[in-house]
């Protein structure tokens, strides 16, 4: 069962990082030292990674309405399959980084497209950039609860598969025009 729970909140975790690559390794480090990944690794729960990962996630998430969409969603990719590793690496060694780079290349790669779709429509890019910060670190602690994780995945794929159909429907009139 430790191995379920283990690839649920590694996967919710991935997803998180889809929204900010390194900010949701904070909320793993905190989650790790009181206790509440059971698969996670040991320097998971030290207080030194606890405090550079919250460091470094605020400032890539900060500096995240600087970066090309193709930079962030490597980063969140390397970013998932980080976190994905850190809480399914005791019970399940190495399976973490290849579940985990997927998920959350998938998950940027749908936040991207939304972000995007914001800026456009009249967001501001800090704006954006501020409302996804807070939404990868409430996704983060959700995932925390158990099953929760495989929720969130299914949630960014149908949300990806809808953002990729409104292109296609979108644009379906231009066809005739050829």
């Amino acid at each position: 069962m430790d191995i379920v729970i283990a690839l649920s909140q590694g996967a919710g975790l991935a997803v998180a990082c889809g929204l900010a690559a390194l900010l949701p390794l904070g909320v793993l480090a905190t989650a790790a030292l009181l206790g509440w990944l059971p698969g996670s690794v040991a320097i998971a729960s030290d207080t030194p990674f606890l405090v550079v990962a919250w460091a470094l996630g605020l400032l890539e998430s900060g500096l995240r309405a600087l970066l090309p969409a193709p930079l962030r969603i490597a980063v969140s990719s390397a970013g998932g399959a980080a976190a994905c590793e850190l809480t399914t690496g005791h019970v399940l060694p190495w399976v973490g980084l290849v579940i985990g780079a997927l998920i959350g290349a998938g998950a940027a790669w749908t936040s991207t497209r939304l972000a995007d779709r914001a800026i456009a429509g009249g967001g501001t890019r800090w704006g954006v950039t501020a409302l996804m910060g807070g939404a990868a670190v409430a996704v983060a602690a959700a995932s925390i609860v158990p099953f929760v994780g495989f929720l969130l995945v299914i949630g960014v794929a149908w949300a990806g598969i809808r953002s990729r159909r409104g292109d296609d429907q979108r644009y379906a009139g231009l066809r005739v025009l050829r």
